[in-house]
């Protein structure tokens, strides 16, 4: 794909991955976009142990980033080193970016009564009733006796350990509970217009609660 299309996602303040694949600094590095020009990208220099890592010009890299539904990579290598006034790394802007599969979140039990909204064009629905079956870093899974669209958007109420988030997501498989009366729908949707950040609450989240399974031998 022509990286022409993507360039409107990157921008200053994206948070991204830097990939170096081979040498002495091989690994994974969280950084984030400074300045994005028609050749060139700008990202600060990564961080480990409180210690600038010393990428060397010429050096192979990938990065990648994330938009609310997919993941994104390209290959680059370091053009030049700025120190002042921030320590960057200029990286070459390719000609092509590849999309890539989004990663594949922990899931952890979590059963308890929630809130949703139908979002429509003429806004949001009454307050609706589920229950929440599980979730991760993706999305989620719960029941409720009120039908819903597939690929249709919600507003969900999530009651997380550092406290409420309200986010949207978007259905993508409904299975009818048989034998049920009142009729009750499985439901699971992914999350949508969701920041890194908000998503970062959730995996902690999701961590916190498998260490306390696992403290009680339930996982």
């Amino acid at each position: 794909m022509n990286i022409s299309q993507f360039q409107r996602k990157l921008f200053p303040g994206l948070r991204v991955d830097l990939v170096v694949p081979e040498g002495e600094y091989t690994g994974k590095y969280r950084t984030r976009i400074e300045e994005v020009g028609e050749t060139f990208i700008a990202v600060g220099t990564p961080f480990e142990k409180s210690n600038l890592v010393p990428l060397r010009i010429g050096t192979n890299l990938k990065l990648i980033f994330w938009d609310e539904v997919s993941a994104y990579s390209f290959s680059t290598k370091i053009k030049q080193k700025i120190a002042v006034p921030i320590h960057m790394l200029l990286l070459e802007l390719p000609e092509t970016i590849v999309k890539i599969q989004r990663r594949n979140y922990a899931r952890v039990t979590a059963i308890y009564p929630f809130i949703f909204q139908r979002v429509t064009l003429e806004g949001l629905s009454d307050h609706l009733k589920g229950t929440m079956l599980d979730f991760s870093g993706g999305g989620l899974r719960f029941l409720t006796e009120n039908p819903v669209e597939d690929q249709s958007i919600l507003d969900v109420s999530l009651e997380l350990t550092d406290g409420r988030m309200q986010t949207k997501v978007r259905v993508l498989r409904i299975e009818e509970i048989e034998d049920r009366n009142p009729q009750r729908y499985c439901v699971s949707a992914e999350f949508i217009e969701i920041s890194e950040r908000s998503r970062d609450r959730i995996i902690r989240c999701v961590f916190e609660k498998q260490r306390t399974m696992r403290k009680k031998g339930l996982e």
